[in-house]
Order: C-alpha cells, then sequence, then structure tokens
C-alpha cells in the first residue's frame, strides 16, 4: 500500500529503550526536591503504573501533582541525555533504512519531548524528521499520550496527510495507530522476544530494514 508518511515511535524503534534505573533515577531526582525518598516500589509505580497511580503515590507523599511531574520531566530528559552522551542508549543499526523511504517521516513518542529534541540532536538526524512530537512536560501530557491517538493526529495534521503508516515496538503502538485509523507496523526487536501483541499490526518486521519495501 502507498502511504502518504511514515511515522516512527522512538524507544524500541529508533533507540534502544531506555534502562529501568534510569528511568528510577529520575523519579527518586523529582522526588527528592520534596524531601521525599520513596519505596522502589512507589518508583515503579510512578514509571508503569498510569495517571491514576501517579496521583495516588503523589498524595501518599503529600506532593503537588503537576510540581512533580513538572520537575519529573526535566529529570527524565536529564538523565536520558546523559545515557546518550556516554553511549547507554544508542541509535539502532537499521535506522540508516530510512533514507531509502522516499515519503515525509516524523516521530511520535511517549517519552518526554525533551528527549526527543535531544536525540534528534546528538545524533544527528533531525533533518530525516519534517515533524517531532514527544509527550508534552505535564499531566495532561500523560494523559493523552499512547495508546491515545492525540499525538498521532497531531503530527498528521501537521504534515497535512491523511495516510500514514506507524512504526512501534509495543502494543500501545498498535493500538493508537488503529485508534487514529492508519496502519501500524510492528518491529520485533530483540527485547521484544516473545512479546505478545494484544491486537494485530498491518506487518511485523524484524528489521527498519523491511521498511522501504513495505511502504
Amino acid at each position: 500500500m502507498c502511504y502518504d508518511a511514515v511515522i516512527f515511535d522512538n524507544d524500541g524503534v529508533l533507540t534502544e529503550p531506555t534502562l529501568l534505573e534510569v528511568e528510577r533515577e529520575a523519579v527518586r531526582r523529582a522526588f527528592a526536591e520534596f524531601g521525599v525518598d520513596p519505596t522502589t516500589e512507589a518508583i515503579d509505580g510512578v514509571i508503569h503504573g498510569g495517571l491514576t497511580n501517579l496521583r495516588r503515590i503523589c498524595g501518599i507523599h503529600d506532593v503537588p501533582v503537576d510540581e512533580f511531574w513538572s520537575r519529573h520531566e526535566a529529570h527524565a530528559a536529564t538523565t536520558q541525555l546523559e545515557c546518550l552522551e556516554n553511549g547507554m542508549k544508542p541509535l539502532y543499526d537499521d535506522v540508516h533504512a530510512l533514507d531509502d523511504i522516499e515519503h515525509p517521516l516524523a516521530v511520535v513518542s511517549n517519552n518526554q519531548h525533551a528527549t526527543i529534541e535531544h536525540i534528534l540532536d546528538v545524533f544527528d538526524i533531525g533533518d530525516r524528521f519534517e515533524v517531532a512530537y514527544g509527550r508534552d512536560p505535564t499531566v495532561e501530557g500523560v494523559r493523552v499520550k499512547k495508546p491515545n491517538p492525540h499525538y498521532i493526529e497531531r503530527a498528521m495534521d501537521r504534515l497535512g496527510v491523511e495516510s500514514a503508516l506507524y512504526v512501534g515496538d509495543s502494543n500501545v503502538d498498535v493500538v493508537a495507530a488503529n485508534r487514529a485509523g492508519i496502519d501500524s507496523a510492528f518491529v520485533r526487536r530483540p527485547h521484544r522476544e516473545g512479546y505478545q501483541l494484544a491486537a494485530d499490526p498491518t506487518y511485523e518486521l524484524d528489521s527498519l530494514s523491511e521498511l522501504p519495501a513495505v511502504c
């Protein structure tokens, strides 16, 4: 099928996923600004538990949610920039395949927008993408992240296209594409070996090198 654009998730697609301990460190740093030393369970609840859990954990520690989250996003961007610069969060080798795709390209990620900007800058790949969105550093940004199609639809509006292929590595990517009414390509990276898909993607790939033929 011919598409008007190709939109990419970042973590696990363009760059290797951020290590869990790096994500935990960002949460610790944010809580430390409020004099709180959270348990690992609470930290992981913030990372994986969604907006409801975030509000619950902040309530337990009497920390204002909006202010905490703003500081968390800043720390998360800083810790990930450190990883980008020291080689702990590298670009996948097959990203070069994007050079063979003639459609407009975009990035839509659940990672912080500042982190996406850092990635494009550190790896000097910003000129390959006409649009790049990470989540806004606000609680509202959390609410509308994937599987909500908000940022995908926003990217398509910005590109001025009606048909697109979304390339991701998780269930939330496939579901977000479905909700946006577009096709999806699931990249089964090594960290997704044995990963169970809750919905069927339009394509399943082993590498981005297969993408030009699909497009």
